[in-house]
C-alpha cells in the first residue's frame, strides 16, 4: 500500500515538475484530469473483485494508462485510447452481471 502512495505523490510531483519547466497550464491540466480519471476508475475496478480475471486485466489495463500518462509528459503526446481500456473492463463486468446475474445474490 505504502508503494501505490509512493507512486500517486511521484505521478503528482512529475505533473507538477513538468508545469514548473515548461509553464504549459493546459498539458497541465489535461494531466491532472487524466490522473484523476485514472485513479477514479481504479476505485471502480474495485467492484471487479469477485470476479479475478476481470481484476487483474483491470489492474493491468490502470498500469498502462499510467505509462501512458507518463509518456504524455515526456512525449507531449496523448494517448486517448490508453485511458479508455480500463473502462472496457468495467463495461464489460456489467454488460456480463446484466446478462448472466451476479450470482451472489441469497
Amino acid at each position: 500500500m505504502s508503494r501505490l502512495i509512493l507512486w500517486i505523490v511521484l505521478t503528482l510531483g512529475l505533473i507538477a515538475l513538468e508545469y514548473f519547466r515548461r509553464r504549459e497550464w493546459r498539458r497541465s491540466l489535461v494531466a491532472l484530469g487524466t490522473f484523476a480519471w485514472i485513479v477514479g476508475l481504479g476505485f471502480a475496478g474495485m467492484t471487479m473483485r469477485a470476479v479475478l480475471p476481470f481484476f487483474a486485466l483491470h489492474i493491468v489495463l490502470l498500469i498502462l494508462a499510467w505509462g501512458a500518462l507518463i509518456y504524455y509528459l515526456y512525449a507531449r503526446r496523448y494517448l486517448w485510447w490508453a485511458f479508455l481500456l480500463p473502462l472496457s473492463t468495467l463495461g464489460i463486468f456489467i454488460l456480463f452481471n446484466f446478462l448472466e446475474g451476479s450470482r451472489y445474490e441469497s
